[in-house]
């Protein structure tokens, strides 16, 4: 719902949209930049406009650096002075040859040409033909001799990280039963033949069990599968359960139970025999029973009898010394459902099944240390800033909204896309760190609240009072000497102070209203059309210290941040804010990350980008930019201008600043129909962890 919106209650500035360039005129509505006022000029950060970028990986002779790429450079080990700085990498080993490689972009593409080097330049294993260039892909590993590096593409990202469209598939990894019995042998002669059957049949069966547990990505898939197996395998069983151990010291407990007939048990209900569970887990060793009535060990348990199993067997899963629960077959019917051969079986299946529950727990410890680790580092990061405290975790909570409700999408185009849970914690992670940069922003810098910083606005005023002092101290030295020299009466002398007293106050009101001024313009500007305060009385006004010398009231930098036509940030500290967008990317980089996640620094890097190309740091328009990264823009905004109450803005209401994305969506700036599911979602009202 688009709504007109009082903004005169809002403080907006640059830097209150996290330096999106929302740009708001006086009644709080979105408008295009005055035609004679570029959009942030000359001030793309150390790296800016790189679309690409080349990582040296760390070695003992060389330190890990990032070196952003445009149109074309040139590697090698001596500086060529023919060369602009930002046209050469140079890797100052021996085994590198003076002009080694070259790396040029051509449209979208990069390509790499080795040089006629002496060792060779190498693209994932392979050695180039000197002269011959070759593509390069996002994260394409290179090889000059012995050194590494590795092209990083903001353009394209790499096909993992694309998010996946909907489209009709058949699993290739699904379990093919086998028969459930080989056929008898007509002829004695051809027992050995039977008895060789069986066992391919088995080898056969724990080779399906393999394929299939290997393919499993979660704990529920793997016991629906294990449920499948069992009746598969064991054609006489009647009724299976899996019990699991949360942890060590916890008990066992039933988490999948089901009958041949298909009936699916509830496990909190299921009756189990203590007895068996006890044997098992106790001892760490499976168990068969043949026919448990007869079985003196289990024919006076009370709990077989009341479930009249006759045939049961049960093998631990075991990894290591950890037992991590059970499996148990068992059959009400044939006393001699099971035999040895069955027994060893079972136990193969549950030793293949320990292991993949064990490595899904692997997994999962792993992904809660890096996502502890993740959580720790934001919330160290907005620990600078308590104002903005919270922001990276509701802007990942948003992201997450968004991304999942793609779906739901009126577009017919935007519900053919579909992010996997591997892409959705991609997003959020990106989401998480994507101001991470801002570490390397100095505090004065990142908590900036007027034109000027408390400390020169105290030095300032201090700066007045001595002004004023000096003025006495010259206006009375000068009547006492006057006194002195006139030989004054006393009636005389009264009459001269009073003029004297009267021109002091005058300066003093004149005084004090150049520091009324001064506070004024001191105050963040609303847009580039706000009306400052005339600042040319005070830089001129003229007064001397006691030595005689000049004293100025307002130092020539103090005017010129005074004068900042919007926002509070000088050019020099914009950029240092700009910046924190390649220094996010540089930290990011480094990171190991699993494939599954290898797009989080590029997501991240492109936060600030605008799909016509008018954004910061590489200036990529629309297709350059990916719908991950689009999704991440969106909600970055919609928070910087609905977070609460800042020491210099007010908390933007959600209508408002719906209106004012809206008019970002017509200037072309983000992403329309993203930006209408957003809409259309509610995806703020998401509560994000940590917040």
């Amino acid at each position: 719902m688009r709504t007109a919106a009082n903004c005169s209650a809002a403080s907006l500035s640059y830097e209150f949209y996290e330096l999106h360039d929302v740009v708001v005129g006086e009644d709080g509505m979105a408008m295009e930049p005055a035609p004679n006022v570029p959009a942030a000029p000359e001030l793309a950060p150390a790296g800016g406009g790189a679309s690409a970028y080349l990582e040296l990986l760390g070695s003992r002779e060389v330190r890990a650096q990032l070196f952003p790429l445009h149109d074309e450079v040139v590697i090698g080990r001596d500086r060529q002075d023919a060369l602009a700085s930002d046209q050469f990498v140079c890797i100052p080993l021996h085994t590198i040859s003076r002009r080694h490689a070259r790396i040029r972009r051509r449209g979208e593409a990069w390509l790499v040409e080795d040089l006629h080097s002496s060792n060779g330049t190498f693209v994932n294993g392979e050695r180039l033909q000197p002269g011959s260039w070759r593509a390069l892909d996002d994260g394409a590993e290179l090889a000059l001799a012995s050194t590494q590096l590795v092209f990083r593409s903001l353009v394209a990202p790499s096909a993992a990280s694309m998010p996946t469209v909907i489209r009709k598939s058949v699993d290739a990894t699904q379990y093919v039963p086998m028969p459930s019995a080989p056929v008898p042998a007509s002829d004695p002669r051809d027992a050995p033949r039977g008895e060789l059957e069986k066992s391919v049949l088995k080898l056969h069966a724990m080779a399906q069990v393999s394929i299939a547990l290997g393919a499993v990505t979660d704990r529920a898939t793997l016991t629906e599968k294990i449920m499948n197996f069992i009746f598969d395998l064991f054609p006489l069983a009647e009724r299976a359960f899996i019990l699991l151990r949360q942890n060590e010291r916890d008990p066992p407990v039933p988490v999948a139970a089901r009958r041949r007939n298909g009936m699916v048990e509830d496990p909190r209900q299921a009756r189990l025999s203590h007895t068996i569970v006890d044997e098992v887990l106790g001892n760490k060793r499976a168990i068969l029973s043949v026919d448990t009535l007869a079985d003196r060990h289990f024919a006076a348990q009370d709990s077989i009898v009341a479930q009249a199993i006759r045939s049961v067997m049960c093998a631990p899963l075991i990894v290591g010394d950890e037992v991590l629960g059970l499996i148990q077959v068992d059959s009400s019917s044939d006393p001699r459902a099971f035999q040895d051969a069955d027994l060893e079986l079972l136990t193969g299946v549950c030793a293949e099944t320990a292991v993949a529950l064990k490595n899904f727990q692997l997994y999962s410890d792993i992904e809660r240390l890096l996502d502890g680790f993740v959580r720790a580092s934001v919330q160290a990061i907005e620990e600078r800033d308590p104002v903005t405290a919270g922001h990276s975790f509701r802007v990942a909570g948003y992201a997450e909204r968004l991304a999942t409700a793609l779906d739901r999408a009126d577009d017919p185009q935007l519900r053919r896309i579909a992010f996997t849970r591997e892409q959705l914690r991609e997003i959020r992670y990106a989401a998480l760190l994507h101001d991470f940069g801002k570490v390397g922003v100095r505090e004065h810098v990142l908590r900036k609240e007027k034109k000027l910083h408390h400390a020169d606005m105290r030095l300032l005023e201090q700066r007045f009072l001595y002004a004023r002092a000096c003025l006495e101290r010259q206006a009375y030295l000068s009547l006492a000497q006057r006194h002195i020299d006139e030989g004054w009466t006393a009636a005389t002398f009264r009459a001269e102070k009073a003029q004297a007293d009267a021109r002091l106050a005058e300066e003093a009101v004149r005084l004090d209203g150049f520091l009324a001024t001064i506070r004024c313009a001191n105050e963040p500007a609303i847009s580039r059309s706000s009306t400052l305060p005339d600042l040319r009385d005070i830089v001129h006004y003229g007064c001397h210290d006691p030595d005689g010398q000049p004293l100025v009231l307002l130092e020539d930098h103090e005017a010129a941040a005074l004068s900042i036509p919007k926002g509070c940030l000088t050019a020099d500290e914009r950029r240092q804010i700009e910046e924190h967008v390649v220094d996010s990317y540089s930290f990011l980089v480094l990171i190991p990350w699993t494939r599954d996640l290898a797009g989080v620094p590029a997501i991240a890097h492109g936060h600030h980008e605008k799909l016509d190309g008018s954004g910061y740091p590489s200036g990529l328009r629309g297709p350059q930019i990916s719908i991950q990264t689009r999704i991440l823009t969106i909600c970055d905004i919609y928070d910087a201008l609905t977070a609460g109450d800042r020491p210099y803005k007010k908390a933007m209401p959600v209508e408002q600043a719906l209106d004012l994305m809206h008019e970002e969506c017509d200037a072309g700036h983000i992403d329309a129909r993203l930006f209408q599911v957003f809409v259309d979602a509610h995806a703020w009202m998401v509560q994000a962890a940590g917040t």
